[in-house]
């Protein structure tokens, strides 16, 4: 609760007393801040990920190989007959 108290009064202050400097400052802050949340839950997502079923993978793998042998097959030129 204190926290979010803090971040509160903080950007009360952004938005009705920064000069134009800080402004610039806690941009720069708040962007930094930005990037490293989104890493962090990128890590959280690839973690997760990893801990699903093996089966799972597998079957990605198969639905991927069947799509690229379809693609393979729908582009082969027909066969001519001999004249």
């Amino acid at each position: 609760m204190f926290y979010l108290i803090i971040a509160i009064l903080v950007v009360l202050y952004y938005f009705f007393m920064a000069p134009k400097t800080i402004r610039n400052t806690l941009n720069m802050i708040g962007l930094a801040a930005l990037v490293v949340l989104l890493l962090t839950l990128a890590v959280m997502s690839f973690v997760k990920i990893i801990q699903f079923p093996p089966e799972i993978f597998v079957t990605v793998g198969m639905v991927l190989l069947a799509y690229f042998a379809l693609r393979d097959i729908w582009n082969l030129t027909p066969k001519r007959p001999k004249k």
